[in-house]
């Protein structure tokens, strides 16, 4: 026993191995485990074997058989070596001879599992300072190894003669190497390097892309990533097209300890067609571009500041030059400041559109400043509270009038729930507008100041019955509001900006004022009804339903010649909405004419089936307006499949139809996609049917092949 612990006191001794003077900490204590060791003092070796486990800093080794000589510092390990690394890397080998605290060394058939599943095998490696192996005759591939068959290739791998990892340059490097797939070669590269899992971004070129397109020909991408430092980064990504030559695009990126700035944009010299798809104007070498941008800055734990910067050099550029997403009719521009505290919020605006629609269009407004304030209350002791809104408008339009708004309203809100189960909230509210109207035609009569003060009080009630049966509970809530102001408040010197458009649909049919914006208010006095109801399961399963309508006492000719308010009763809006699991989901919304119930707005949206095969689609139907030219009659149909044939094949198509009787398809496509855990292969086919002067219908498919650790190919045909 004693000579037990004497050997126990001299390998703690032996143990102890000096760093070498690289900064790193020196003198590491080593612990030992083995079913037996012996030493030989004067030959100054010590021998553990059986289960054998070191111990030195981070670094844990595991063999059947370890050696370790005092004299020259070398640990000799053979039989199911494992050695762990403080990266969260492991070794695997049947023989290793390592060094200066088992950081340099050679090893031989030694495999690798890196932090990330990753993996590495060689016929021999060798170790230098614990961050740089050396491995020959060597294969790495990110991909699973098969359960039933281990000697089976996994999906995809690189073989070469030789493999460099170097974990400080956080590169793997190759030389002399191939890809291959399912063990067949495809490609070969006498050099070759890519980044190590553990980097988040380096230097480098990124994957190129190539393919075709119809509107600018063949074109190639090779991006260039370039880490400037910790905080920031840009990407130069040039596109090289055959008909428009060199489109010079590119990303900034830069982080701030309380914010953040992105940009991205692109610059070309291109023609540009002007006018319609069939008649055509050429505007020779222009100089054609975008930019998009984005801030966010926290200055302190109340305010917040920020911009979104959207703008294009002509409304056809983003859809002819189609690499940078698919734009809306429209681009809004907005910087800004506002802050939160307590039941406060202030908010400071700045608005810049761009109209992206064909034809001719009016003048996009710009909005410098508008200026927010809102305020709620604390509940007083009965639960009544106050609300003040306050805001100031500076709008521009050239085409048609320039408007400085100024508005204050004031509010007071009082529930009351009575014994019998009524809920009823009584509320009162005070608006004051004042307005400096500008016009930019001739209407000089109408310029100068003008305003309203509008009080209005609203009741709105609700009377909830429920009923357990069973295992459902039932719904019956009606539910009706009385709404009283001053006839005729909108003068006609008020211009007609943010409400212009009004539908009345069951969102907002309960609402006292049904307008958007300020503009214009729901004058004089109007009773609402409506009927709520549902159908709940004691699972996932649930019907709900609506129904309601409007009838104002007064008809105001103004509002119903100029944004489409009824004149009496109102179109009778509803919903329902039928879930009966978590396969099916129904839904249906109506507005139908108060007399002959002809319908004016359809829509129903379906999703059925479970992630193996879900279906899922929208029908709208909306019929035109004769009061209000923004809302022209509509009909349109979107459908859309999606499938997960197994674990890693999946199918999605889907489908947009103008069903208009001069209508047509809008846009077809099909995305078929394999992933797994070291691969993604992507194909997207679609067919887009607008067009315009400067773009026409296109065809596109879309290859696009992602390798784990190494990047993406994408080629793709218009």
């Amino acid at each position: 026993m004693a000579r037990f612990a004497n050997i126990i006191a001299a390998l703690t001794v032996a143990l102890v191995v000096s760093l070498p003077a690289s900064g790193q900490e020196t003198g590491l204590p080593v612990l030992i485990q083995a079913d037996e060791m012996t030493q030989d003092q004067e030959l100054g070796n010590v021998v553990a074997r059986g289960k054998v486990e070191i111990t030195q800093g981070e670094r844990v080794l595991f063999a059947d058989t370890v050696s370790y000589n005092q004299k020259t510092n070398t640990v000799t390990a053979s039989g199911n070596v494992i050695l762990l690394e403080p990266s969260g890397d492991t070794m695997f080998a049947e023989y290793v001879e390592l060094t200066e605290s088992m950081r340099d060394g050679v090893i031989r058939q030694i495999k690798v599992l890196l932090a990330d599943n990753s993996r590495f095998a060689a016929n021999t490696a060798s170790r230098r300072n614990g961050t740089r192996t050396t491995m020959r005759k060597a294969v790495y591939s990110p991909c699973a190894v098969c359960q039933d068959d281990p000697e089976k290739a996994p999906l995809w791998q690189l073989k070469a003669n030789t493999i460099v990892h170097d974990k400080t340059a956080q590169e793997i490097r190759y030389k002399d190497a191939w890809m291959e797939i399912y063990g067949i070669p495809v490609a070969y590269s006498p050099y070759f390097a890519h980044p190590d899992p553990s980097v988040d971004r380096k230097s480098g070129f990124l994957t190129p892309s190539f393919g075709s397109s119809g509107n600018v020909g063949a074109f190639f991408q090779a991006p260039y990533f370039w880490v400037i430092d910790d905080n920031k980064d840009a990407t130069f990504a040039p596109i090289f097209t055959r008909d428009e030559g060199v489109v010079f695009a590119g990303e900034y990126r830069q982080r701030f300890n309380r914010g953040e700035i992105e940009f991205s944009g692109s610059l070309a010299e291109a023609d540009r067609r002007i006018g319609s798809a069939t008649v055509a104007a050429i505007r020779e070498d222009e100089i054609r571009g975008h930019i998009f941008g984005r801030g966010r800055f926290e200055l302190d734990d109340t305010w917040r500041t920020g911009f979104d910067l959207n703008r294009t050099t002509d409304r056809s550029y983003l859809r002819r030059f189609n690499f940078f997403g698919s734009p809306d009719n429209s681009l809004e521009s907005n910087a800004f400041i506002e802050g939160f505290r307590g039941r406060n919020y202030a908010a400071g605006n700045v608005y810049l559109y761009q109209d992206l629609r064909s034809g001719l269009r009016p003048n996009t407004p710009k909005i410098a400043p508008l200026l927010d304030f809102n305020h709620v209350g604390l509940p007083s002791k009965h639960g009544g509270k106050y609300t003040v809104d306050a805001s100031f408008r500076s709008l521009y339009r050239e085409d048609t009038s320039d408007t400085q708004l100024l508005s204050l309203k004031l509010g007071y809100d009082l529930p009351f729930m009575a014994d019998a189960g009524h809920i009823t909230t009584f509320r009162a509210t005070l608006q004051n507008d004042l307005y400096y109207v500008r016009h930019n035609v001739n209407l000089p009569e109408d310029d100068g100041v003008t305003g309203r003060i509008f009080p209005q009080v609203s009741a709105h009630w609700r009377y909830p019955f429920v009923r357990d049966s069973g295992s459902s509970r039932q719904l019956l809530e009606p539910v009706a509001a009385v709404i009283v102001s001053p006839n005729g408040s909108n003068p006609r010197k008020i211009p007609i900006e943010d409400s212009a458009v009004v539908e009345i649909d069951e969102t907002n049919i309960l609402s006292a004022d049904r307008f958007p914006g300020i503009d214009r208010v729901e004058s004089g006095q109007k009773v609402i009804y409506g009927l709520n109801m549902g159908v709940f399961g004691s699972g996932n399963g649930q019907t709900t339903a609506f129904i309601g309508q409007s009838y104002r006492l007064h008809a105001d000719d103004d509002l119903t010649r100029q944004v489409g308010i009824e004149r009496h009763l109102s179109n009778i809006v509803g919903r329902i909405d039928i879930r009966p699991n978590q396969y099916l989901d129904l839904l249906y919304r109506f507005r139908a004419e108060d007399d002959n119930f002809g319908f004016k707005r359809n829509e129903v949206g379906f999703t059925a089936g479970t992630d193996a095969l879900r279906f899922s689609g929208n029908y709208l139907f909306i019929n035109d307006d004769p009061n209000d030219a923004a809302l022209e009659e509509r009909e349109e149909i979107t459908l859309s499949a999606k499938t997960q044939i197994d674990d890693y094949w999946s199918v999605i198509a889907q489908t947009q139809r103008n069903l208009h009787e001069n209508g047509g398809t809008i846009f077809a496509g099909l995305r078929v996609t394999y992933e797994d855990e070291c691969f993604i292969f992507t194909t997207e086919a679609e067919r887009r049917f607008t067009e315009d002067a400067d773009f026409g219908q296109s065809d596109s498919v879309v290859f696009r092949l992602s390798f784990k650790n190494l990047g993406s190919v994408a080629t793709q045909a218009n």
